[in-house]
C-alpha cells in the first residue's frame, strides 16, 4: 500500500498515478484474471495465449510452459487454444486462510529468445463455510451463590469465510435465568457472555439447558449451534437439621457398655461434601461426658461408662450435626436420657455404740448397740428390714426409721460362754432382694490376771540437743492381755535424782499414751547420757505393772559459735595490733588467731579465712586456713600501704556453719624502729570484758523498759474495757450481753460485738452461751442496732429463742408478751420462733411474717405445726448456709429432756454418718452450734431439700435420739459460665433469623437465687433470645437480625451478662466472640477486563508477557487463587504461551511468527480454591509486531555459463527471483549486482530479474567473475541474501612470480647444525593451472674465496633456504645472496629476492690472561709485598680478553678461598682485576700466599679462566729498588690517594650530618605543624616521586597537596623520595588581607590562631637549576601568601638543613606579579622557634632575582642592637650565595 499523502499526492495525480502503474505493468507483460473458489474442473479463467500475445502455433515448439511456486496443478493451459482453465479444486481458506486478498501467481515462460510472462489469478470468495464452534457442547458451572449480573464469557463461533460472509450473531434459547451479551470487536470474532438475571437455587434446579445459535452474513444464511449446558454448583448455604429439636428417651441404670441409647438422623439439603455431616457431643450435663459417645459417622448415641440411678437421675446430651462444607454449618438437638432405678445397691449395715463388754450381772433388755441400716435404691428397692442370728440371748427393737437397738435378751453366764458371735442380716424390698451382713462380738467380762508387758526391757533413744521445749522423743508402749479396764495401761517416770536436779525437770511421761517428752532444751555440752526407767500400770483390781529402761543420748548440734581467744593478755575479742618491719620476706609469721568452739566433732573442726580488703587492692597477707597464723605472701616494699586492717573470718564446719571475725591492725615500721603503743590502746585491751559487761547492762534496761511498757498498756486497755458499763439490765428490748466460749472450753467476751439473749419476763440468763463470737447477721447487734435505720433487718432473718415452764403458757407469754404490732420488724424478711413443748424432746419454729391480716392465720399455723411434732419423737431445726463458727442452732438437751448435770457422765455426743463435724454440742450448756463451714450446694447440690441427719447418744443407759437439721440456701454463689470466653462460628451465607444456642451459665444455688436472667451487649447483628426447655432451664441463643460479611467484619465480640434471682444479686458475664466464617462468595477479579500487549514477533522463549493480578477478598482456600487461560485465538495445534497458576504470569511458549499470526487473543480466568470454586476473567489480547526476521531468498534458474569471451551483449546469464516473507517495508526487496562488472540485472517483474551482459569481456585483464546478487529489504535493520554466479573466461600466460618483499634479514646463531633450515621463501603467481607453477633456485656468486653454495641451498618446490655447514660469528658476521623464482608457463617468466643472513654470537671462547709483565703471560705471577702496607694496597692486576662479543665477553673477577677455610688479607676487583690488600698486614700472617683468581664472563653457560697471584709478604728494608721515577710516581700516587680518601670521608661525614639534620628538623616542623589543614582549591594535584634509578611515577600510597598563598596549588613541585610516609593534609585558608607578624609573637593558640600565614616542611622536594642544568633534591619549604601566585622556598645549593639562606622562587606556571613591599617580612614556622626573613632584591639586581630566606631566632628580633648586625651579615652571605643560587636554578 503507497503512502501518497505522505508523497504529497492529491486527488489529481492520484488517477495519474493510476494510469502511468496500468501502463506499466501492461509493459511488463503482466496479466490479471479472477475466479471463485469451488469452481468445478475445466472452468474458463482467461484467453492467456492471446493476451500475452503469442501466437498459438508457436506455443509448442517455443516449450510454452506456466509454473507457480506453490500452487502449480491448480491452474492448467490448453496448448491447442491457449486457454487458461481450472484444473483443480480451488479453496480460498485453504490457500489464504483469513487474508483479505488471494491470488495465484504464475510464471509463463517461453525459450527461444528466453522470456518470461508473470500473470496474476484473484481467488474470490464465496459462503461456503458455516459457522462453527470447537465444541458440540459446553459446560458452565455456575454457584448458587453467584449474585444477579455476573458475567460469564462463552467460546464462541468461528467462520473460514470473510468479511460480510464472516460476521456472525448469535442469539441464545429462551429461558428465565440468563441474558445473552454479545459484543464484537474489530477483528469480528465474537466475544459472548451469559449475564445472570435470576438467582439460582441448587436445591430446586439442579442443571439448565440452553441452546445457543451463531449465524453468519452470507447469502444464503448458514448456523451453527452449540449446546450450553449450566451446572450450578452446590454452596453450602442450608443447615443440617434433625428429625426432632429434642428427644427423650428412658435407659435402665447400670445399662452394659455400649448400649444403644439413641440413633440420631439429621439431614441436609446440600449435595458432596457440603451434605455430609458429622456429629459431636456439645454438652452432657449434668458432667456426665465420659458415660456417652456419639459415632460421628451415623450419629449413634452408646453408653460408655456406667450409669448411677442415686448419682444422676436425668442426664442432658446436647449434639451438634456438622456438614464438611467450607465454612461447615451446624444443626442442634437436645437427647434427654432419663434413668431408671434399679436394686443394684446391697443395704449397709452400720453398727455402732457398742456397749460389748458385758458384764456378766447386766440386767435384761440393757442396749447393747445401735444398728442403722440403709440402701441407696429408691421406693421398694430402699425399703430394708433387719433380722437376726437365731438362737442367742439377744434381739433387735426398732427405734426409729433404718434404725435398731441390740439389746440383751435373757441373761449371762460367763463360765459357759465367754464371747458371742452376732450376725446382723438387712435384707431390701427389691426383687430379687439384695442382703447385707453385719457381725457384732458379744464378749462375757473379764478378770484382771495380766501385768502390762514391754516389747523388750530396754531402749536406746537418740535426741539432738536444744530442742524445743515439749518435744516428743519417744513412746513406750505396753501390752495387757485383759480386756476393757483391765487392759488400760498408764505409764509414769520411776523418779530419781540427774545431779542437783531430779529427773521430772528433764522428762515427763504421757500416761495414757506413753509418749516421752523432754520438757526443756538439752544441752549436749551439759548433758550427753540421760538413763531412767518407765512404769506400766494397769486399771485392773488389784493392778499390776510392769518398767522399762530408757537410754537417751544427746546429739551434738552446732549451737557454739567460734570464740576468740587472746593472743596476749587482754585482746581477746578486741583488735590485735601488730608492728611489723618492712625488711622481712615472704612467709614471716606477723601474729597468730586463736578460736575455740564449745561443740564437739565436725561442728568444733575451724577454718580461717582472711577477707578481701576494701575497693578491692590486694594486701601481702594470708592467713593459714586451718592454723590461724596471719604471715606475709611476699616482701613489703614502700609501695605498701604503712597500716592494714586485717578482718580474719573464723568458721566452723557445721551446718549451718557459725563464724566469728578477729581484727588485726598491721602496721610496717622500719627495721629500726621499736613498736609504741599509747597507755589508751593498753586499757582498752585490757578490759573487753568490762564494754561487753556495759552492753549486756543496756540491753537489760532496754527489756525492762519495754516490758513495763507493755504491761502498763494491757493494764490501761483492762481497765478501759471494764469501765464500760452496760445499758440494759433487764430482758427488755433493749441490748443483752453475749458471753462466748472458745473450741477448748475455755470461756473469753467476745472481741466483736456483745448479745444478751433472754428467756421469760425475768432477769437474763446468764447460762445461755455462744461458741464462737462471729455471729450471723440475722441476730441483734449493738453494733449494728445503732447504725441500721430502723426496720431494716439482714435476709438472714431475726431468731428469738422463747424459753417457758410448760404447755400453753408459751402461747400466752407470746401472744401477750412477745408478738405486739410495734415489736414486729417491719420488713419482708420473716421472723422465727423457736418454741418447746411440754415434751422434752419437742421444738417448734414459727415463722411470723409482716404484720398483716392474716394474724389469725399464724396462731392457727403454730397450734398445727406443735401438734404434728407432739406426735413425732424427732428434732427438727434449720441453720442458713455459711454461717460463722458458734452460731446457735437450738437448745437440743433441753429439747431432748436431758438434764445439763448428766450429759458428760452419760457421754453425751453427737454423731452423723457423713457430716458429723458440721454442728457441735456444747455440754456445758446444752445448745447445738455450727461447729465448720456449711456448704448446701457441697451437702446436696442442688436438691430442693437439703438437711443434716444427726443421732444424738447417751450411755447409762443406752438412748438413741435422731435430729434434722435443716440448710437453708443463701445466694452465696454467682452464675458461673464453663468457660471465659465462648467461641461461636457463624458463616457469612447464613440466612436472618438463623439461630445459634450458646452456653448457658450454672448457678449452683437453687429455688428463686438460680433464677437466670441474660442480657447481651449492644450490638446490630445479634439479638439474644432465651429458650425454655422441659426441665424449666433456660437456654440462651443468638438470633441473626442483620446479614454477616466477612470482608467487612471478620469478627464481633460482645458480652453476655447473666443476673441470678437472689438478694442481693450476683452476676456472671463472658466473652461472646463471633468469628464469621467465609464463604466463597466473591469471585476472583482482575485489574482490568482486558488487557493488551505488544510484542515483537520472535521474542524469546520463556519471555514474560504480562503479570497478571487477580484479587479475591475472601480467605483461606476461598482466596487462593489459580491462573489459567480458557482459549486463545487463532485455535492452533501449538501453544505458544503459557501462564503460571501460581502467580498469573505469561511467558512465551513457543516462538512467535508473524507470518503466522499478528495477533492473539487470550482468555485468562482465575479460579480460588473454595467450594464451589469461583472464577474470574479477562482477555488479552497480544498484538505481534513484525521483525525483519525473514531474510530475502535468491532462486537462480537457467544459467548459461561458461561465457565466451565473443558473448553479445545483452545475452541472458541468468534468471533471479527474490522473495521476502515479511510485511510492508521488511517485505519490499531490492536487488542489486557486484559493481564494476561487465553485467547488470534487468526488473522484468515485481521481485523478478534477468542477469544480462552489459560490455565485451577480455579474459586478458579479468579471467573470471564472482557475481554476488544481492538482495535487501527494507526493514531495519535491513536483511539481505546473496547469491554467487561464477563466470568463468579463459585464461593466458601474462603473470611473473612475485615475492611479498624484495629482501628479507635473517638471524642465525653461529656454530648450526650442517643442513640446518634456516629461512623459506615464497612467491605468487596470479595465473591459473599450469601457468601459476613456481620454481625456486640461488642466484650464484663468490663469498670470499668459496662459492656461495658452498654456505646455503634452495629447495626448488618448497622455497626452503638451507645452511651447509656451521656458522662462524668470528669469522662470518654477514652472508648476503639471491633466490630466483620461475614459473611453468610459455614462456616461463621469473623474479629475484635478496636474502641477509646475520651469524649472531654464542659464548664459545674462554677468557684468556694478559701478561702483567714481560714473560709472565699464563704462567704465575709473583709478587712481593711490605708488611708494613696498609688497606686497600694494590698488589697487582690480572688482565684478561674474550674473543666472543657483548654480554659474553664482560669479564669479571673472583678469588678463590683459599685451602682449609683460612683467611687472606687480600681481595680482588670485581670487574677491574686488582689485587689489593683488605687490612693492614702484620706478623702472624704467612710468609707466601698463593692467590687463585677466577676470570669469568657473562656467558650462557659462563666460561672461565684462572690466574695463579705468589705473594711474598718481605720487611720494609727487603724491599725491591725501583728507579726514582717510578718512586715519585709511587709516592704521588699514594699521596693523591690518601688526598681523595680524606675527601671522601669528609663527605660522607657531611651528607651523614646533612640527613641526620634533615630529619631532626624535618620531624620538628611536622610535630608543630596545626592539626588541621583546610583545602587550597577543589583540585588535587598528584605527587610524583622519582624511584632509585630516576624513573617517575604516580605514587602508590597517598598524595600531598603543596600549596602557597591564596592562587592554585603548584603542580611543578616534586618529592623525590618514593618511600617517604605522605599525609592527607591541606594548607590553611590565609585571609583576604596580609597583616604584619606581630613582632612579640609567642606560643598561644588565640595569637596562632590569627595568623595569616604560615610554613609548611614537606618532604623532599626538587630545586630546578638553571638552564640544562640537573635537578637536586634537597628539603623544600612552602609559604602560604596572601598573593594570589604562589611560589617555593628552597635552600642554596650545597646548604644544610641548618644553612642560614633559604630561597623563595615562584614555579614557572605562576609568574611573580607582587612588587617588592608586599610579601610578609617574616614567615613563622609554627612549633619551631626559628622564624624565617625574607629579603626582596630590587627588580634591577643581576645577582640574584629571585627572594630568599633567613632562618633566625624570635628572642634575636627583640633586640635592635643585634638586628642591624644581622642584616649586615646577612647582605654579605645573600652576595656570597647568589652564584650558586643561579647555578641550581
Amino acid at each position: 500500500m503507497f503512502g501518497f499523502q505522505r508523497w504529497g499526492l492529491g486527488p489529481p495525480r492520484l488517477l495519474l498515478w493510476f494510469l502511468f502503474l496500468e501502463f506499466w505493468e501492461m509493459g511488463s507483460g503482466q496479466l490479471h484474471y479472477s475466479v471463485y473458489e469451488e469452481s468445478k474442473h475445466g472452468t474458463f479463467v482467461g484467453r492467456i495465449a492471446q493476451d500475452l500475445g503469442l501466437e498459438l502455433a508457436e506455443l509448442v515448439p517455443r516449450l510454452f510452459r506456466v509454473a507457480s511456486k506453490t500452487h502449480g496443478d491448480l491452474l492448467e493451459v490448453n496448448l491447442q487454444n491457449g486457454i487458461l482453465f481450472v484444473n483443480s479444486r480451488i479453496d480460498r481458506e485453504e490457500l489464504c486462510g483469513q487474508s483479505a486478498e488471494c491470488s495465484i501467481h504464475l510464471e509463463v515462460i517461453v525459450d527461444r529468445p528466453l522470456q518470461v510472462f508473470h500473470v496474476n489469478v484473484e481467488v474470490k470468495d464465496i459462503n461456503d463455510n458455516p459457522p462453527v464452534f470447537s465444541l458440540r457442547e459446553q459446560k458452565l458451572l455456575i454457584a448458587e451463590s453467584k449474585q444477579l449480573d455476573s458475567r460469564f464469557p462463552l467460546e464462541g463461533a468461528s467462520d473460514a469465510d470473510i468479511e460480510e460472509n464472516a460476521l456472525l450473531t448469535y442469539r441464545l434459547s429462551q429461558n428465565e435465568y440468563f441474558s445473552l451479551d454479545s459484543p464484537t470487536n474489530s477483528k469480528q470474532i465474537k466475544r459472548l457472555s451469559l449475564i445472570l438475571k435470576k438467582s439460582l437455587d441448587r436445591e430446586k434446579t439442579p442443571e439448565l439447558n440452553l441452546l445457543l445459535t451463531a449465524t453468519d452474513g452470507g447469502k444464503p444464511e448458514l448456523t451453527g449451534t452449540v449446546q450450553l449446558l449450566v451446572q450450578v454448583l452446590d454452596v453450602n448455604d442450608n443447615d443440617p437439621e434433625f428429625d426432632k429439636s429434642e428427644y427423650k428417651v428412658s435407659l435402665m441404670e447400670n445399662a452394659a457398655k455400649e448400649t444403644l441409647v439413641i440413633k440420631l438422623n439429621a439431614t441436609d439439603r446440600d449435595e458432596g461434601v457440603n451434605g455430609e455431616l458429622t456429629y459431636s457431643l456439645m454438652s452432657i450435663k449434668p458432667n456426665g461426658r465420659p458415660l456417652f459417645t456419639l459415632d460421628q459417622n451415623n450419629g449413634e448415641v452408646r453408653v460408655n461408662g456406667i450409669l448411677d440411678y442415686e448419682e444422676n437421675k436425668f442426664y442432658n446430651i446436647e449434639v451438634q450435626a456438622t456438614d464438611k462444607g467450607t465454612p461447615p454449618m451446624a444443626g442442634h438437638c437436645t437427647v434427654w436420657v432419663e434413668i431408671l432405678d434399679t436394686n443394684d445397691n446391697s443395704p449397709e449395715v452400720t453398727v455402732t455404740s457398742a456397749s460389748l463388754a458385758i458384764r456378766e450381772d447386766t440386767h435384761p433388755s440393757t442396749v447393747i448397740a445401735l444398728i442403722s441400716v440403709s440402701d441407696r435404691d429408691s421406693g421398694v428397692n430402699g425399703q430394708v428390714t433387719c433380722s437376726l442370728t437365731l438362737h442367742v440371748p439377744f434381739k433387735l427393737v426398732s427405734t426409729f426409721k433404718n434404725y435398731y437397738s441390740l439389746v440383751l435378751d435373757s441373761a449371762l453366764d460367763r463360765e459357759s460362754v465367754s464371747a458371742y458371735e452376732l450376725v446382723v442380716t438387712a435384707r431390701d424390698g427389691g426383687s430379687p432382694s439384695l442382703w447385707a451382713t453385719a457381725r457384732v462380738s458379744v464378749e462375757v467380762a473379764d478378770v484382771n490376771d495380766n501385768a502390762p508387758a514391754f516389747a523388750q526391757p530396754e531402749y536406746t533413744v537418740f535426741v539432738k540437743e536444744n530442742n524445743p521445749p515439749g518435744c516428743h522423743i519417744f513412746t513406750v508402749s505396753a501390752r495387757d492381755a485383759d480386756a476393757q479396764e483391765n487392759a488400760l495401761v498408764s505409764y509414769s517416770l520411776v523418779e530419781r535424782r540427774m545431779g542437783e536436779r531430779a529427773l521430772s525437770s528433764y522428762v515427763s511421761v504421757h500416761a495414757e499414751s506413753g509418749k516421752v517428752y523432754a520438757l526443756q532444751p538439752l544441752d549436749h555440752e551439759e548433758l550427753e547420757f540421760l538413763q531412767f526407767q518407765v512404769s506400766a500400770r494397769d486399771a485392773g483390781v488389784p493392778s499390776l505393772g510392769s518398767n522399762v529402761t530408757l537410754q537417751v543420748f544427746v546429739l551434738d548440734e552446732n549451737d557454739n559459735a567460734p570464740t576468740l581467744l587472746a593472743t596476749r593478755a587482754g585482746s581477746a575479742g578486741g583488735a590485735v595490733n601488730e608492728l611489723v618491719p618492712r625488711s622481712v620476706g615472704a612467709g614471716h609469721v606477723v601474729t597468730k588467731v586463736r578460736a575455740v568452739d564449745a561443740d564437739s566433732g565436725y561442728n568444733a573442726w575451724l577454718s580461717y579465712e582472711l577477707q578481701p580488703a576494701a575497693v578491692g587492692s590486694r594486701i601481702p597477707f594470708r592467713v593459714g586456713l586451718y592454723t590461724g597464723e596471719i604471715s606475709t605472701t611476699r616482701a613489703l616494699d614502700e609501695v605498701d600501704s604503712p597500716r592494714h586492717q586485717l578482718l580474719v573470718l573464723v568458721k566452723d564446719h557445721g551446718e549451718p556453719a557459725l563464724t566469728a571475725t578477729a581484727t588485726v591492725l598491721v602496721s610496717l615500721v622500719e627495721t629500726g624502729q621499736a613498736p609504741k603503743v599509747s597507755s589508751r590502746a593498753l586499757v582498752g585491751a585490757a578490759s573487753p570484758e568490762a564494754a561487753l559487761l556495759d552492753v549486756n547492762v543496756y540491753l537489760i534496761i532496754a527489756i525492762c523498759a519495754v516490758s513495763s511498757l507493755l504491761v502498763l498498756t494491757l493494764l490501761l486497755y483492762t481497765a478501759l474495757r471494764c469501765s464500760v458499763t452496760p445499758t440494759e439490765g433487764t430482758c427488755g428490748p433493749g441490748k443483752p450481753t453475749l458471753v462466748c466460749s472458745r473450741a477448748m472450753g475455755s470461756w473469753s467476751h467476745s472481741q466483736q460485738r456483745q448479745q444478751r439473749v433472754c428467756s421469760g419476763e425475768g432477769p437474763p440468763k446468764t447460762d445461755l452461751m455462744a461458741f464462737s463470737p462471729s455471729l450471723p447477721l440475722g441476730l441483734n447487734k449493738e453494733e449494728e442496732g445503732e447504725r441500721q435505720e430502723p426496720g431494716s433487718n439482714h435476709p438472714g432473718q431475726d431468731r428469738l429463742h422463747i424459753d417457758c415452764d410448760a404447755g400453753k403458757n408459751v402461747l400466752n407469754m407470746y401472744l401477750q408478751k412477745r408478738v405486739t404490732a410495734h415489736e414486729i420488724p417491719q420488713a419482708s424478711e420473716p421472723l422465727k420462733l423457736t418454741v418447746p413443748t411440754q415434751r422434752p424432746s419437742f421444738s417448734a419454729m414459727v415463722i411470723i411474717g409482716p404484720r398483716g391480716p392474716g394474724s389469725q392465720r399464724l396462731l392457727l399455723s403454730l397450734l398445727l405445726f406443735a401438734a404434728w411434732e407432739v406426735g413425732s419423737s424427732q428434732l427438727h431445726y434449720s441453720v442458713y448456709e455459711e454461717s460463722k463458727h458458734g452460731t446457735f442452732v437450738g437448745r437440743i438437751a433441753q429439747d431432748l429432756g436431758l438434764e445439763l448435770a448428766e450429759l458428760v457422765p452419760r457421754l453425751f455426743r453427737v454423731a452423723s454418718k457423713t457430716h458429723g463435724d458440721l454442728l457441735e454440742v456444747n455440754l456445758q450448756n446444752g445448745i447445738l452450734f455450727v461447729n465448720s463451714r456449711i456448704d448446701r450446694e457441697e451437702l446436696c447440690g442442688r436438691s430442693a431439700e437439703c438437711s443434716i441427719h444427726l443421732e444424738v447418744i447417751v450411755d447409762r443407759p443406752l438412748q438413741v435420739f435422731h435430729v434434722d437439721v435443716e440448710v437453708k440456701d443463701i445466694n452465696d454463689n454467682p452464675p458461673v459460665f464453663r468457660e471465659r470466653e465462648q467461641k461461636v462460628p457463624v458463616s457469612e451465607s447464613a440466612p436472618l433469623d438463623s439461630h445459634f444456642p450458646l452456653e448457658g451459665a450454672s448457678d449452683a444455688d437453687i429455688g428463686v437465687n438460680s433464677l437466670l436472667t441474660y442480657a447481651l451487649s449492644l450490638n446490630e447483628h445479634f439479638e439474644l433470645k432465651i429458650k425454655t426447655k422441659k426441665d424449666k432451664s433456660v437456654l440462651p441463643e443468638l438470633v441473626l437480625r442483620k446479614l454477616l460479611d466477612r470482608e467487612q467484619t471478620p469478627k464481633l465480640n460482645f458480652l453476655l451478662m447473666v443476673i441470678d434471682g437472689g438478694k442481693p444479686e450476683l452476676t456472671g458475664s463472658v466473652q461472646i466472640q463471633i468469628t464469621v466464617l467465609d464463604v466463597n462468595d466473591n469471585g476472583p477479579a482482575f485489574d482490568k477486563p482486558s488487557y493488551r500487549v505488544v510484542l515483537s514477533e520472535n521474542v524469546q522463549n520463556d519471555t514474560r508477557v504480562i503479570q497478571l493480578n487477580a484479587s479475591d477478598p475472601d480467605e483461606g482456600l476461598n482466596g487462593e487463587i489459580s491462573y489459567g487461560m480458557k482459549m486463545i485465538l487463532p485455535v492452533s495445534e501449538k501453544c505458544m504461551f503459557s501462564i503460571n497458576p501460581d502467580t498469573g504470569e505469561i511467558r512465551i511458549y513457543g516462538e512467535l511468527d508473524f507470518e503466522e499470526n499478528n495477533a492473539y487473543e487470550i482468555q485468562v480466568n482465575a479460579i480460588d480454591k473454595g467450594i464451589p470454586s469461583m472464577a474470574g476473567h479477562s482477555m488479552v489480547l497480544v498484538e505481534v509486531l513484525d521483525v525483519n526476521d525473514n531474510v530475502p531468498e535468491v532462486m537462480i534458474t537457467s544459467l548459461s555459463l561458461p561465457v565466451q569471451e565473443d558473448a553479445q551483449v545483452g545475452t541472458v546469464i541468468a534468471l533471479i527471483s527474490v522473495s521476502d516473507r515479511d510485511s510492508g517495508a521488511n517485505g519490499q526487496v531490492i536487488c542489486s549486482l557486484t559493481p564494476h562488472v561487465p553485467f547488470k540485472l534487468v526488473s522484468t517483474y515485481k521481485n523478478y530479474y534477468s542477469l544480462v551482459l552489459d560490455s565485451a569481456l577480455d579474459r586478458e585483464s579479468v579471467s573470471a567473475y564472482e557475481l554476488v546478487v544481492t538482495a535487501r529489504d527494507g526493514g531495519s535493520p535491513s536483511l539481505w541474501a546473496t547469491a554467487s554466479v561464477s563466470v568463468g573466461v579463459a585464461d593466458v600466460n601474462d603473470n611473473a612470480p612475485a615475492f611479498a618483499q624484495p629482501e628479507y634479514t635473517v638471524f642465525v646463531k653461529e656454530n648450526n647444525p650442517p643442513g640446518c633450515h634456516i629461512f623459506t621463501v615464497s612467491a605468487g603467481d596470479a595465473d591459473a593451472q599450469e601457468n601459476a607453477l613456481v620454481s625456486y633456485s640461488l642466484v650464484e656468486r663468490r663469498v670470499g674465496e668459496r662459492a656461495l653454495s658452498s654456505y646455503v641451498s634452495v629447495h626448488a618446490e618448497s622455497g626452503k633456504v638451507y645452511a651447509l655447514q656451521p656458522l662462524d660469528h668470528e669469522e662470518l658476521e654477514l652472508l648476503q645472496f639471491q633466490v630466483s623464482a620461475r614459473d611453468a608457463g610459455v614462456p616461463p617468466l621469473g623474479s629475484n629476492m635478496t636474502l641477509q643472513v646475520f651469524v649472531l654470537d654464542e659464548n664459545d671462547n674462554a677468557p684468556a690472561l694478559l701478561a702483567t709483565r714481560a714473560g709472565s703471560a699464563g704462567g704465575a705471577v709473583s709478587e712481593l709485598v711490605p708488611r708494613s702496607v696498609g688497606a686497600g694496597h694494590v698488589v697487582a692486576k690480572v688482565r684478561a680478553v674474550d674473543a666472543d662479543s657483548g654480554y659474553n665477553a664482560w669479564l669479571s673477577y673472583e678469588l678463590q678461598p683459599a685451602a682449609g677455610g683460612a683467611r687472606i688479607p687480600f681481595r680482588v676487583g670485581l670487574y677491574t682485576g686488582e689485587i689489593s690488600t683488605t687490612r693492614i698486614l702484620d706478623q702472624a700472617d704467612a710468609p707466601r700466599h698463593r692467590l687463585l683468581v677466577l676470570v669469568k664472563d657473562h656467558g650462557e653457560p659462563a666460561l672461565t679462566a684462572t690466574a695463579t697471584v705468589l705473594v711474598s709478604l718481605v720487611e720494609n728494608g727487603q724491599a725491591p729498588k725501583v728507579s726514582s721515577r717510578a718512586s715519585v710516581g709511587a709516592v704521588g700516587a699514594e699521596a693523591a690517594l690518601v688526598d681523595i680518601n680524606v675527601y671522601l670521608i669528609i663527605a660522607i661525614c657531611a651528607v651523614s650530618s646533612l640527613l641526620v639534620l634533615t630529619l631532626l628538623l624535618y620531624t620538628a616542623l611536622r610535630c608543630s605543624a596545626p592539626p588541621t589543614m583546610s583545602r587550597c582549591s577543589p583540585d588535587k594535584p598528584t605527587l610524583v616521586y622519582s624511584s632509585a634509578m630516576g624513573s617517575w611515577s604516580y605514587s602508590q600510597q597517598r598524595r600531598q597537596r603543596v600549596c602557597s598563598g591564596e592562587g592554585p596549588p603548584k603542580t611543578d613541585l616534586m618529592a623525590f623520595s618514593p618511600s617517604l610516609q605522605l599525609s592527607r593534609e591541606d594548607c590553611l585558608n590565609p585571609p583576604s588581607e596580609p597583616r604584619q607578624p606581630n613582632p612579640d609573637w609567642r606560643y598561644s593558640a588565640s595569637l596562632r590562631a590569627g595568623m595569616h600565614s604560615s610554613v609548611h616542611l614537606e618532604e623532599a622536594g626538587i630545586l630546578r637549576a638553571g638552564p640544562g642544568g640537573p635537578d637536586q633534591q634537597w628539603p623544600t619549604v612552602s609559604s602560604a601568601t596572601p598573593e594570589p601566585e604562589a611560589g617555593e622556598v628552597s635552600p642554596p645549593v650545597g646548604a644544610g638543613v641548618n644553612s642560614n639562606s633559604w630561597t623563595f622562587k615562584y614555579g614557572p606556571g605562576n609568574p611573580k606579579q607582587s612588587g617588592p613591599g608586599e610579601l610578609p617580612d617574616k614567615f613563622i614556622i609554627p612549633g619551631s622557634p626559628a622564624i624565617i626573613s625574607i629579603r626582596q632584591e630590587p627588580t634591577n639586581n643581576q645577582i640574584d632575582k629571585s627572594d630568599f630566606i633567613t632562618f633566625g631566632k624570635k628572642e634575636e628580633t627583640k633586640k635592635k642592637k643585634k638586628k642591624k648586625k644581622g642584616n649586615k651579615t646577612q647582605e654579605k652571605k645573600e652576595k656570597g650565595n647568589s652564584t650558586t643560587d643561579n647555578s641550581d636554578q
